[in-house]
């Protein structure tokens, strides 16, 4: 304290390092300053402005020393310094700290001997001051084993079990991995069984199974073909939409030539790890060779075998197809081995993938037209119990765009709802509520319209069902109901007579007339005011179908028999002003001459359009059989037929 006390004296009162005859003076004023409630300071030391004491600085600036050298707002300043040091002083041997000002005071004070003779024991310091001396100390001390943390040895204890930790998750996940490939593995090893699925089982894709039966005679009799130096094929490209029976095709190759099947699909090839994938594709390879002959199917093969990236940011992408096309070229085209794989994602197969010495052959697997529809439901429904009054034509023609499995999902939901409903068999009532529901939704029994919403919903809805039933080229009526369903509140059902592979123009303008029905119906009925925005559905299909006879179908005489280009979500129009005005005014004409055409039908057929609607609105659903009552009396229906009927074409 005293050197402390020197020094400053030094600073400010210019003494040249000698200590004044009454620097014992100076010390009473200065001790204050440093022991002023010192022990209930932060050692952080924020708050050393509140030990400040103005008086003594001014009395020390008016002492009598020689040739005084600052003002007292700069000894003010000096002697906040000097305090803040000094009270550091106390808190030394807690933060032990670096700093230069106090590495001087720090060498003085080297064990707690010297700090308790030269200030515990200063006899010119009271017993309180003593006390305050202590408690700073100790608060010092215990901030800086805050501060310093855990002992060296806690620390390292504390990294190691964290490289424990570590070391064990990281093992753990190595296992995993090693586990799930060795099993994958062992599942391709042990996948080439014998199937006993053969074409009779595969229904729909006739074409198709004509074009495999080669593949099917090469690997039943491959002598007859190497005799006379033929050879077959290394792969086949099955394309098709999902659902359309491609997996169902290749097991039936295997199934009708006797040989093992070993199918695996394209994402399994790919893992986390570097290089797995081309080392599963050499595992499968080289376990089908040793068991040829035999059946390589690669289901979604476009996930592995997807047109290659020159990216930097993936280097190893490249490696599973690589493999795959290496394994192709390695193996002779009479080996044995044939290769099955199945896309709806043609385009994005890498070029080489589909060279010729690779996939050769392509296969389009379609969706099922109208007979081979009815060869599905065939099979699908000699599995389950039917009730005689199935009509297969009916399920048939009322199933346009349905794939194999969405025919297969139809049948056992209505096998579902019979066992629900304690039946013993499958009746047409359930097999047309599972295509309903596949088509329009589940019915929305808890959302029930009001009266005027109803009345709405039913004359919109027999307006569609009298412009159809009397227009020429309109699609027979099959069934029209006000039960909401999805977004709808009410439905009409057409089953074409025959599959439909193009329009003729008769038979656009029919469907248009007919998609007006429902909005000319609540015009005449409630008045233009009154319309809803039931109709939009209606208004977005017909202008759809309007457009596509003017730009793509050349059926407009001012539009011309030609093509339009069809921009799409390209912001750029490739067309002049003049033939996008020619384009517009024609779908106009067409729409609106179509609407007029409905209003009329409706006004001449006024009776028989509100006798449909009042037995809308009591029976809720009207089959075709209904309409047909009601259309041909023109009085109103007496109870609605229980089992379903035929299709009911137009009458004009």
């Amino acid at each position: 304290m005293k050197i402390l006390c020197v020094t400053y004296c030094n600073k400010i009162f210019g003494l040249n390092n000698k200590i004044p005859h009454d620097l014992s003076v100076a010390f009473k004023f200065l001790k204050p300053c440093c022991f002023r409630n010192i022990s209930s300071s932060s050692p952080s030391l924020k708050k050393t402005t509140l030990y400040t004491n103005t008086e003594i600085c001014t009395n020390i600036s008016r002492l009598n020393f020689s040739k005084p050298l600052h003002t007292p707002s700069y000894i003010h300043t000096l002697l906040n310094d000097f305090k803040n040091s000094a009270q550091t002083v106390f808190q030394t041997r807690g933060f032990k700290t670096n700093n230069r000002l106090l590495f001087m005071s720090r060498s003085r004070l080297k064990t707690v001997e010297d700090l308790k003779k030269d200030f515990f024991e200063d006899k010119s310091l009271t017993e309180k001051e003593k006390e305050r001396l202590k408690l700073a100390f100790a608060e010092g001390y215990l901030q800086h084993e805050i501060r310093r943390g855990p002992p060296l040895f806690i620390k390292l204890l504390k990294v190691a079990a964290l490289i424990g930790v570590f070391a064990i998750v990281g093992y753990y996940i190595a296992e995993s991995v090693s586990i799930e490939i060795s099993q994958k593995e062992h599942k391709i090893r042990d996948d080439g069984k014998l199937v006993t699925i053969t074409f009779n089982d595969v229904k729909g894709v006739e074409e198709a199974k004509e074009e495999l039966k080669d593949i099917v005679l090469f690997l039943k009799r491959p002598e007859s073909f190497n005799t006379i130096g033929a050879k077959l094929p290394k792969g086949v490209l099955l394309i098709g939409p999902p659902g359309t029976g491609k997996t169902l095709l290749a097991r039936a190759v295997a199934g009708e030539a006797g040989v093992p099947f070993y199918q695996v699909a394209g994402p399994e090839f790919e893992e986390v790890l570097v290089g797995l994938g081309a080392r599963r594709v050499r595992d499968l390879f080289r376990t089908a060779k040793e068991n040829a002959p035999c059946v390589i199917f690669i289901d979604e093969i476009d996930s592995v075998g997807a047109q290659r990236t020159n990216s930097p940011f993936h280097p190893y992408a490249n490696q599973t197809i690589n493999q795959l096309l290496k394994e192709m070229d390695g193996f002779e085209q009479n080996e044995g081995v044939i290769v099955l794989g199945a896309t709806n994602r043609k385009e994005d197969l890498d070029a080489a993938l589909l060279r010729s010495g690779r996939f050769d052959i392509q296969v389009n697997v379609p969706v099922p037209d109208l007979a081979g529809r009815k060869d599905i439901f065939l099979l699908y429904l000699n599995r389950i119990k039917c009730c005689k009054d199935i009509d297969v034509d009916v399920l048939a023609r009322g199933t346009t765009g349905f794939t194999g499995a969405e025919i297969s999902n139809l049948v056992n939901q209505a096998a579902l709802q019979a066992a629900i409903n304690g039946l013993s068999s499958v009746s047409m009532k359930f097999l047309e509520e599972a295509r309903d529901k596949i088509l329009m939704g589940p019915e929305m029994k808890t959302r029930v319209p009001d009266k005027d919403a109803n009345k709405i919903t039913a004359y919109h809805e027999s307006g569609h069902a009298t412009v159809a039933y009397f227009t020429q080229g309109s699609n027979p009526l099959h069934k029209v109901t006000i039960i909401p369903r999805g977004q709808s509140l009410g439905h009409t059902a057409y089953i074409p007579e025959k599959e439909m592979y193009h329009f003729t123009k008769l038979e656009a303008l029919a469907m248009i007339d007919t998609m007006m029905g429902g909005r000319a119906a609540e015009e005449i009925i409630f008045g233009s005011d009154k319309v809803t925005s039931g109709a939009y559905s209606d208004l977005k299909q017909a202008t759809s179908l309007a457009t596509s006879m003017v730009k793509y179908w050349g059926m407009s005489e001012k539009a011309g028999l030609r093509t339009y280009p069809n921009s799409g979500s390209s912001m750029i129009n490739e067309l002049s002003a003049q033939a996008n005005e020619t384009i517009d005014l024609e779908i106009q004409r067409i729409l609106q001459e179509s609407y007029v055409r409905a209003k009329k039908i409706l006004k001449k057929h006024k009776l028989e359009h509100k006798l449909l609607a009042e037995a809308l609105l009591k029976y809720e659903t009207l089959n075709a059989a209904d309409i047909k009552v009601i259309m041909t009396t023109r009085k109103p229906l007496p109870v609605p037929q229980e089992s379903p009927q035929k299709p009911m074409p137009f009458r004009y």
